[in-house]
């Protein structure tokens, strides 16, 4: 049975408290795709330099903060003025607060929020809200639509909000998510008074082709396949110069097909997760 948002939150608050009970570094807290996360992060940077999305000196939220993937992120190689970074399982924070102490002045602020509570205040208002891997994970619509009214009550006139989406042309209904359609999703920011200010593919093979449409005995199998053959072989117990030859290989698998798709498909056509970014609508 397809799980509720309270189903995924008791799920994630279990998780991250073995996290933090496990990790004895900040290495130990990384659960994303290290092939993902290598061609990802530098198309997010050139993202925010292309777009002038104000960091550096700015005021940023980082939504569904989980073990601080995208605090390292933002907090590595920029310098907001003020970061807050919020989830909905306590133990996210807790892990969080371990993790990046707060030590002065501009330190990182983590809390506990649920963006889709009614009324939600968290100060602001912010030039950079970071939504990764959160929206989808809303499957009821009255919460998904409290959600993306939520971000845009929070967001600077000029400020943008980057999601991350697949955008099929039909909407798929998964065990852990809700794929909205591109039309689906556009009418909801919409109606929450965003909208679509860009669009830009930024992975291949590495993450979920949950962009194509189909079963996954069609075209999406094949892509399946693809991103299996590639965590085995990383995680079939090579020496660390192999993984590492193994990683720049298919990183560099990753950026050659994205870059020729980007001549000749539109980037909301791509297979995997995109890069979403969201305005106040005019």
């Amino acid at each position: 049975m397809p799980m509720t948002q309270e189903d995924i939150r008791r799920h994630y608050e279990q998780s991250w408290k073995r996290t933090l009970d496990s990790a004895a570094a900040v290495s130990e807290l990384a659960y994303s795709n290290p092939v993902e996360d290598a061609v990802l992060y530098p198309i997010y940077e050139s993202l925010l330099r292309d777009l002038a999305i104000r960091i550096d000196g700015g005021r940023v939220l980082d939504v569904g903060s989980g073990s601080g993937r995208w605090a390292r992120f933002l907090l590595g190689g920029f310098r907001p003025e003020r970061f807050v970074g919020v989830d909905f399982a306590s133990s996210s924070v807790e892990l969080l607060r371990k993790w990046h102490p707060a030590d002065g002045p501009g330190a990182p602020e983590f809390r506990v929020a649920d963006i889709t509570e009614a009324g939600l205040s968290l100060g602001g208002p912010f030039d950079l809200i970071n939504v990764a891997n959160v929206l989808f994970h809303i499957p009821e619509p009255d919460r998904f639509g409290r959600a993306l009214t939520n971000l845009g009550a929070h967001l600077a006139p000029e400020g943008r909000i980057v999601t991350t989406e697949y955008l099929p042309r039909t909407s798929m209904r998964t065990e852990w998510m809700l794929v909205r359609s591109r039309y689906e999703f556009a009418a909801a920011a919409a109606a929450a008074g965003l909208r679509i200010v860009h669009i830009r593919a930024s992975a291949f093979f590495a993450n979920d082709p949950m962009g194509l449409d189909g079963p996954d005995s069609a075209v999406r199998g094949h892509f399946h396949a693809a991103r299996a053959r590639m965590q085995s072989v990383l995680s079939s117990g090579l020496n660390e110069q192999s993984r590492q030859f193994m990683l720049a290989l298919f990183g560099d698998v990753e950026r050659a097909a994205l870059a020729f798709c980007a001549e000749r498909v539109a980037d909301i056509d791509l297979p995997s997760q995109k890069l979403v970014v969201l305005a106040r609508a005019v």
